[in-house]
């Protein structure tokens, strides 16, 4: 699968900025200096992912996505699920949006669900229901 492909699918079609791919190299050094390997491993690929991404957006370069990325990419095409599942759960369409973040952490689903409009209790109460399961 193309860059180009993979962002249409499974991302919310905004520019990925520079500063995001900091912020995914941020949350690798944390695990860095917490020595913790299967963290390193993973937010490397982030990382790459992210940069990639950055390269698409910037340049224009839409190759195959990065073998080595392939956990990442894997992992944020799982996330589509769910967030359909999470869309639903507030009477949202469920292709309502192709974002693939990270549902996990209460404030990213509080912050997705608000651009379409979604009070912060209901967008809770849809997370207990959908991710806490």
């Amino acid at each position: 699968m193309k860059i180009g492909e993979y962002i249409k699918e499974y991302s919310n079609g905004k520019n990925i900025s520079f500063k995001e791919v900091l912020g995914e190299l941020r949350e690798f050094l944390v695990e860095v200096v917490r020595w913790n390997r299967s963290g390193m491993s993973e937010e490397f690929e982030d990382v790459l992912h992210f940069f990639q991404s950055w390269l698409f957006w910037r340049f224009g370069l839409n190759g195959e996505i990065w073998h080595i990325t392939r956990h990442s990419v894997a992992k944020f095409m799982a996330r589509k699920a769910v967030w359909r599942e999470l869309y639903a759960a507030v009477g949202l369409s469920p292709d309502v949006s192709n974002f693939c973040g990270n549902y996990k952490k209460l404030e990213k689903v509080v912050k997705q669900l608000a651009v379409f409009g979604i009070d912060r209790e209901t967008a809770a109460e849809a997370y207990r229901k959908v991710v806490k399961m």
